[in-house]
């Protein structure tokens, strides 16, 4: 099969990476870069020996599918133009900054036959994934997101920048409208939404509790699942389960194999590609992507208002 042809607009943080793993995948190959900042693309494109540009616009022919990877602001009318000239499109979380942008992307997407896939790597963890393969009518979930503040962060609340991705998870595993929805959070050091809990009532009786945060001197990222008879506990960063059972009157721990070790942007960038060249659903569709937004605004309108338990 063909190598696919890949433009990436955008080349801050994530920019970067996306740059260098699709450099690094056989099927595809990085066509085109652009960034407002040209000397940025203009390094990019030396290195990947690809076209350099300062605007979309002007690398649209050269590529068949487009990575954005620019300011969440900025994604909708980046991802638009991709879209109406016939492009596929892979673009960070958030999908947009605002539930409308992301249906118009959804709607561009589908009336063209197009792949609209949104960036919750997390999805793509292999610890994640084999939890997955675990579930069984799980009951209560507990996550946790912690962080020290990072600069490139600063200025978009918590719950967007880090409770989102517990968000999409949580929403993959319900499968079931929201009932019920209480928050807390505060502005701390930065102006915006710092540190966040989230209590979630699905209408099939599953409940949630999320927890993010950028207050932390440490890194944490964890998932708990209360299920019958058991309990699962994931350590995003080390890929370890443990699962809890009853052994008389105490809880045994059993330790888990952990899964064979990937990088998830890696292999969401592949999951991207695959779905162009075969026509095959992505992982995380557009319509994943809204309704996290969705649901991480709500949290976000909560904890700004001082209001609880609002039905959506």
């Amino acid at each position: 099969m063909q190598a696919l042809r890949v433009g990436l607009a955008g080349l801050g943080y994530f920019g970067k990476h996306h740059g260098r793993i699709v450099s690094e995948l056989d099927e595809a190959v990085l066509a085109a870069v652009c960034d407002t900042d040209f000397s940025k693309a203009e390094d990019a494109a030396k290195k990947y020996n690809c076209k350099a540009f300062t605007q979309i616009e002007e690398m649209l022919p050269f590529a068949d599918a487009f990575i954005i990877a620019t300011p969440t602001q900025t994604h909708s009318a980046a991802a638009l133009k991709c879209l109406r000239a016939g492009k596929h499109v892979f673009v960070e979380k958030p999908i947009t900054g605002d539930v409308d942008e992301a249906q118009q992307l959804i709607d561009e997407a589908n009336k063209r036959g197009l792949i609209l896939q949104v960036g919750h790597v997390e999805r793509f963890n292999p610890g994640l994934q084999a939890l997955f393969t675990l579930l069984d009518q799980p009951i209560y979930i507990e996550t946790r997101r912690v962080s020290p503040l990072i600069e490139r962060a600063a200025g978009i609340d918590v719950t967007l920048d880090l409770m989102i991705h517990d968000i999409d998870i949580v929403l993959s595993i319900s499968k079931s409208p929201v009932k019920t929805i209480s928050a807390a959070g505060a502005r701390v050091l930065t102006g915006c939404i710092d540190t966040a809990k989230a209590w979630i009532e699905f209408e099939s009786g599953l409940k949630a509790f999320l927890t993010a945060g950028r207050l932390s001197d440490d890194k944490s990222r964890t998932i708990t699942v209360s299920q019958k008879n058991e309990q699962l506990s994931l350590d995003y960063q080390s890929g370890a389960i443990t699962k809890y059972v009853r052994n008389g009157s105490a809880m045994k721990a059993i330790a888990l194999d952990k899964p064979p070790a990937a990088e998830p942007l890696k292999e969401e960038l592949r999951g991207f590609i695959e779905s162009v060249q075969t026509g095959k659903m992505p992982l995380v569709t557009g319509e994943c992507g809204r309704r996290a937004l969705s649901l991480a605004l709500t949290i976000g309108t909560i904890i700004k208002e001082g209001a609880s338990g609002v039905m959506i």
